[in-house]
């Protein structure tokens, strides 16, 4: 940590560290394909494609799985992609709502163990290649192991978070 001194007095004024959060970094040099991942899923009766006029319709699933924000982001970011199976949309990954920034990116509970997550993951950061990126921020990662094992993305930023009973 790079702030010692402001976690210290945030200690010694009664705060206490509830949660860890962490910044990863992906180098978009890395293999990013998915052809084969593609095939498997094609098989199993998923679809996985970039939102087009189907924007709104995806940010209404984030929003309903996740929250307001995230369906924000989804709808406004520079690019979206989603998986579905005969219409139902099984997860999503959006990025550029910020600059060089990966993410969010969700996939629904009952979808998850299909490897959607990774093919979503790597397309985004495909496309963030092509428009000239060498590098992609993912913000306040919850799963560390899923983005080191998907794409080698490695921690940079950590941040603890403090809180205070003010009563």
């Amino acid at each position: 940590m790079r702030y010692t001194a402001a976690a210290c007095l945030a200690e010694s004024l009664g705060y206490e560290r509830y949660h860890v959060a962490w910044n990863m970094t992906a180098d978009l040099s890395a293999d990013l394909s998915v052809e084969d991942d593609l095939a498997r899923l094609e098989k199993a009766g998923v679809t996985v494609r970039a939102a087009g006029a189907d924007r709104d319709r995806v940010a209404a699933f984030v929003q309903e799985h996740w929250n307001e924000r995230w369906a924000w982001e989804a709808a406004t970011g520079a690019g979206l992609h989603y998986a579905e199976r005969d219409g139902e949309i099984l997860g999503f990954a959006a990025w550029g709502a910020r600059p060089a920034w990966f993410g969010p990116m969700g996939t629904a509970p009952d979808a998850r163990g299909l490897g959607l997550g990774r093919v979503l993951l790597r397309r985004c950061l495909a496309e963030q290649r092509a428009a000239g990126q060498d590098s992609a921020q993912i913000g306040w990662v919850g799963p560390l192991r899923f983005y080191s094992r998907a794409v080698g993305a490695r921690a940079e930023r950590v941040f603890w978070l403090y809180r205070r009973d003010l009563a």
